[in-house]
């Protein structure tokens, strides 16, 4: 569904009424926000996601048709956070559920620092109280009694059973499950229950029990963390208040925590169902809501295709005379690697390292076919395969830090950027090996410089299929600075005193673009710093700086960096072709100005 958000710059708070399970009227809602002194009508914007529907009620659904009410939270939040931006305001949610738990708590989730307000509806009259207050601080008195918590480290692999029990005991039921799921694997069990006279309707009382109990719910996921760093996911299962769930979903970040497993209890089969993964987002070009069975038989197909260009690549790798490639990529988890025979409809590591096994979910094949359809030439779409296969591998090799797992301490990740250059120099490196044991017709009359050029674009087109937007308009600091340093090598590569030279290794670059203003990117869960690249229309502080090889140069007109950054935004609206000119020649006025940036190879 397409989300409207009617806010505007006067908009002051958002009434967010959840209608899974039955309607919520406005005038209740405004109601409540009165009975609590705030004014519920000036300047405050009343929003319905999921309107309820009779006949579509998803409690009773199988595991697999959760996720398009999942994502639909996942969207949601971030067009609210887009249209915030834009508009240049900070919202207070008033959130007013009638959901499942593991919605309610998801929705929290997705809903990071921001003020929030969750009221739970009383079953007496049907009126709407506030039970959940983010901003209330704890007063460390204990609302849960903890069993099975470690409190030491220990070591193994395998899940973390956690139940949280407030309205009623579950703990029979719900470990049932995960023993039969998951009979070897589970570490630990770790149960949380009222102190208070255990599991009851009447467990919350007040605000501060909503607050003691989020504060207590964060400090168990973040020893969880702390003491079983063998921990694959949290599986976890509640029965309590909706507010509760909310409150417990507000303090979830599986950046500084376990990725969590939520299961909801089918009241029909009488047991719970894994409906949803929460875990660090993967950088993939998703499509809305769930893929369609033709789009999921035309991943299927793409994916027999990427297993025969892997299946290549690991019998080409192991031939004597790609020794030195093998070398760099220090270890064996690439040859000995297999692919899985199905598209993922669930996120999970594309490459799985203690097991070598590749995952592609289906939102990244289609991402790729949409690459296909743009690349036309077949030798370069499968050139594009191989550079992701050989740069993921390289991530391996240095113990797999990527940017799903990886923040850097600045939040800006400058370490990681240089891992990802030396991993892209590589599959550059192994591309051109390939080229010249493959493509000998194609390479007669041709220099290696022109090879590394086309190599390089088509590095940059790879780049595109992990874009979550298109056309882009937020970029996080990080990824445009890899962006640049690529469009520097393809451009620099193309200029005629380096066609005819002999390449050389790539060198790293240093580069980026002084005075965009920053937000927090909305597509990551932690805060990383991001630009945006449309709205500069207006913005004359505008710098490309670089450093290369001992020297310093930089691009002060605005408008010749409000025009990369226009390219880099639109990049799919213009054919392959027209764009690699548009920015060679841009980039050659740039060379212009500072000749000794290829005077020599």
């Amino acid at each position: 569904m397409d989300i409207d958000i009617p806010i505007n710059v006067r908009t002051r708070a958002l009434i967010l009424r959840y209608e899974h399970d039955r309607p919520i009227t406005e005038d209740a809602a405004r109601d409540a926000l009165k009975q609590r002194g705030v004014e519920g009508d000036r300047d405050v914007v009343a929003v319905v996601l999921h309107p309820f529907e009779p006949h579509t009620r998803i409690r009773t659904r199988p595991e697999q048709d959760w996720s398009a009410a999942f994502d639909e939270n996942e969207r949601f939040a971030e067009a609210l956070s887009r249209k915030e931006r834009e508009l240049g305001v900070d919202l207070d949610i008033h959130l007013f559920g009638c959901a499942p738990l593991m919605l309610m708590l998801h929705l929290a989730s997705c809903l990071p620092r921001r003020p929030l307000y969750v009221y739970q509806q009383r079953i007496t009259d049907g009126t709407w109280l506030l039970g959940y207050d983010r901003s209330l601080s704890s007063a460390q008195t204990p609302f849960f009694a903890l069993e099975g918590l470690p409190t030491s480290r220990q070591g193994g692999r395998g899940k973390v059973a956690l139940i949280v029990e407030v309205t009623q005991s579950i703990r029979d039921v719900a470990l049932a499950e995960f023993q039969a799921r998951h009979p070897s694997e589970l570490l630990a069990t770790v149960v949380l229950r009222p102190a208070r006279g255990g599991p009851s309707p009447q467990a919350v009382q007040s605000l501060q029990d909503a607050s003691e109990a989020a504060e207590q719910f964060r400090s168990v996921m973040d020893t969880l963390h702390k003491h079983l760093e063998g921990v694959e996911s949290v599986l976890l299962a509640m029965d309590g208040p909706a507010s509760l769930a909310a409150a417990l979903g507000s303090v979830i970040n599986t950046n500084t925590q376990h990725p969590v497993v939520l299961h909801h209890f089918n009241p029909e089969q009488r047991k719970y169902l894994a409906v949803r993964r929460i875990h660090p987002p993967r950088r993939v070009a998703s499509t809305p809501g769930s893929p369609s069975s033709e789009q999921f038989a035309e991943a299927g197909e793409l994916l027999k295709r990427v297993r025969t260009i892997h299946a290549q690549l690991c019998d080409w790798l192991k031939r004597p005379k790609q020794k030195s490639l093998r070398q760099k990529l220090e270890q064996t988890s690439l040859l000995q690697s297999d692919i899985d025979t199905v598209p993922a409809r669930q996120n999970a590591p594309l490459f799985r390292h203690l097991n070598g096994s590749w995952t592609f979910h289906v939102n990244l094949l289609l991402g790729y076919r949409q690459l296909q359809e743009r690349l036309r030439s077949p030798e370069d779409w499968e050139e594009c395969v191989r550079l992701l296969l050989v740069h993921e591998a390289f991530h391996v090799a240095q113990q797999g830090a990527t940017s799903y797992d990886y923040q850097g301490s600045g939040r800006t990740g400058f370490v990681l950027e240089a891992l990802d250059f030396d991993a892209d120099a590589l599959a550059v490196e192994a591309a051109l090996a390939w080229r010249t044991d493959h493509r000998p017709g194609r390479a007669r009359g041709r220099t290696r410089t022109q090879d590394m050029e086309d190599i390089a674009w088509n590095v940059l087109e790879s780049f595109r299929v992990f874009e979550p937007e298109r056309p882009m308009r937020m970029l996080s600091e990080r990824r445009l600075r890899r962006y640049l340093i690529w469009l520097f090598h393809a451009c620099r590569l193309g200029t005629l005193p380096l066609r005819d030279a002999e390449p050389g290794a790539l060198k790293r670059v240093v580069i980026e673009i002084a005075g965009l203003p920053t937000g927090l990117d909305p597509h990551e869960d932690y805060p990383q710093p991001g630009v945006r690249l449309d709205g500069q229309e207006k913005n004359e502080s505008l710098v490309l700086a670089l450093y290369f090889e001992a020297r310093f140069a930089r691009m002060q007109n605005p408008g010749w960096v409000r025009e990369l950054l226009s390219c880099l935004a639109q990049w799919e609206q213009h054919p392959r072709e027209e764009i690699r000119k548009r920015l060679t020649v841009l980039f050659e006025r740039f060379f212009n100005q500072h000749r000794e940036l290829v005077a020599r190879p």
